[in-house]
């Protein structure tokens, strides 16, 4: 049996990563997203039906639309070589996380290959998984609940101070940049270490406060400590679910410091409802059946994120990232009745890859942790 090098192995799956993971939302975010949401409301109000047809940023070479490149079917074989190496080692825990990295590394290749193809839709139900009862039940019922809106006064230069504060105070070296409206408030690039948030927005103390806890506490950290790990794949991510467990832990922060989550949830919820309404329905009709439930623009929004890369608008076909932000919730939620929130907070990983982690020898302790873990409430005295 040849000498297992992981340090070597997690380099070269590390590198083909770095050059398969391509941001996938930068290919299927519209650049005509402005002009043809104008068009779209224009013929709402005149009560007629239309459905946008978007277009497309150039794609990387890598993955060109109906023809294959050199460079796609050279990272395929290298992986291929990879996988044939690792059935050579002793079976470990090591050997397994690289196997599963490379494995979805092979599926990642092929969504991102499939954008705006009639192929797109389908890869992403098989990437990101499908909606399962438990979580459109939920959805559907959270959505029958009425919330005050919250006040949003706060501009961005006023909100970058803060969160520049926060950073500051935790040594984070993150710059806090506007970006152009792409269907979600803010989002963090761990890898360029900005945090993004949409132009022209105001913010609510509580929309504020949440960032902080979501962008950072949630997703920064677990990034941050993974790179501290003997093996770069711990801030890579480990696996396809790991987003799941991200957006789920973000969530948990949230609720655990007070942050009122029904908006949150609220808006998870549609995601759900919007994929399975798009899955089988054009633009038109998922943006009527999400405003039965948000405001126009919130209804719109829900539908962009749900219909973005797929096919043709006037047809059935879904993007199902979002179904991870509800299914994660609910995921860790149940985790969580058993085991501590500090077992996530080793790296970037998902709850399922939690027995293989703890397998791992030399894993350093986190160094970044919310608040409320390093500093738990002491019980009152009876």
């Amino acid at each position: 049996m040849p000498f297992a090098n992981y340090v070597l192995l997690d380099q070269k799956v590390c590198q083909l990563a770095s050059a398969i993971e391509t941001n996938l939302l930068a290919y299927i975010n519209p650049q005509n997203l402005e002009e043809e949401k104008k068009k779209f409301f224009e013929k709402i109000n005149k009560k007629e039906e239309y459905n946008p047809v978007f277009t497309y940023a150039p794609r990387n070479p890598l993955y060109s639309y109906f023809t294959m490149s050199p460079s796609f079917s050279t990272y395929k074989n290298e992986l291929k070589e990879l996988l044939k190496e690792i059935s050579t080692y002793e079976e470990n825990a090591l050997a397994l996380i690289f196997e599963r990295k490379i494995l979805d590394l092979f599926d990642r290749m092929e969504l991102i290959r499939s954008v705006g193809t009639q192929n797109f839709s389908g890869n992403s139900e098989s990437y990101y998984g499908s909606i399962d009862h438990g979580t459109l039940k939920f959805a559907k019922e959270f959505l029958k609940k009425q919330f005050e809106p919250e006040k949003e006064e706060i501009h961005f230069e006023d909100a970058k101070k803060i969160i520049q504060a926060f950073l500051r105070k935790r040594k984070l070296s993150y710059k806090v940049i506007q970006r152009e409206s792409a269907g979600s408030k803010f989002a963090v690039n761990i890898r360029t270490k900005e945090i993004l948030i949409s132009k022209d927005i105001l913010l609510s103390t509580t929309s504020l406060k949440r960032l902080i806890a979501h962008e950072i506490e949630g997703h920064i950290y677990r990034y941050e400590n993974g790179a501290k790990q003997p093996y770069l794949i711990f801030a890579r991510g480990l696996s396809k679910e790991t987003i799941e467990t991200e957006e789920g832990i973000a969530v948990i922060i949230e609720q655990e410091q007070g942050i009122n989550i029904d908006s949150q949830l609220k808006e998870y919820s549609g995601r759900i409802l919007a994929i399975e309404t798009a899955t089988k329905k054009s633009f038109y009709q998922t943006f009527e059946e999400m405003r039965k439930y948000f405001s126009d623009e919130e209804a719109f929004n829900l539908t962009l994120r749900a219909k973005r890369g797929t096919w043709k608008q006037d047809q059935g076909g879904a993007f199902t990232k979002d179904a991870a932000y509800l299914k994660g919730y609910l995921a860790v939620q149940d985790f969580l009745k058993k085991q501590k929130l500090e077992e996530l907070y080793y790296g970037r990983y998902s709850i399922n890859d939690t027995p293989l982690v703890f397998e791992v020898d030399g894993l350093v302790k986190p160094n970044y942790l919310p608040d409320f873990l390093k500093n738990p409430k002491k019980e009152e005295k009876k």
